[in-house]
């Protein structure tokens, strides 16, 4: 399972020792190991269920056991005993919690990117347009592009505001 970075130290934190083993690369996007056919896909932004399907193949560099520390690929949580897999179901929830906590809760249906202009069903929010007298208008990007989006702000500060007011905690 593949989640960037952002994303993925928080589900971390959030497992805490519930979490197998994790690999680490320089850009530093997380990797956890679940067993083989426990998932297909979870819908996540940025997330991805590395597999091999008829026309896809994914490799992973795995690390050599002592790689304990970075800037290359590194075993961010070591293996060990009882410290191989994690539960695949909590670590969804890891991650799912971590989604909603960075890029606010997840617009109704497909939003256009800001750069390739194709619609996307992982709508990461980039910017607001401002408006002289309401709130402006996101600006989305898909997974892809998120990270080359010149602007400054934490996608969750875009949002923040007016997703803490409709989620009922202002």
């Amino acid at each position: 399972m593949r989640a960037p970075a952002v994303i993925g130290e928080r589900a971390l934190k959030t497992l805490g020792d519930e979490t197998g083993a994790v690999i680490q690369d320089k850009r530093g996007t997380l990797y956890w190991l679940i067993a083989v056919g426990s998932t297909t896909s979870w819908h996540l932004r940025g997330v991805r269920v590395l597999t091999e399907l008829a026309d896809e193949r994914t490799y992973l560099g795995v690390p050599p056991v002592s790689w304990t520390a970075g800037p290359e690929a590194h075993w961010r949580v070591p293996l060990g005993p009882g410290r191989y897999l994690t539960h695949p179901w909590r670590l969804r929830q890891a991650l799912a919690e971590a989604d909603r906590a960075e890029y606010g809760l997840m617009p109704e249906g497909r939003q256009l990117c800001y750069r390739c202009q194709l619609p996307t069903d992982e709508p990461i929010p980039v910017d607001v347009e401002t408006r002289a007298n309401s709130v402006g208008r996101i600006i989305y990007a898909c997974p892809t592009h998120a990270p080359l989006y010149p602007a400054s702000q934490h996608p969750r500060t875009l949002t923040s505001a007016p997703a803490a007011e409709h989620e009922g905690r202002r």
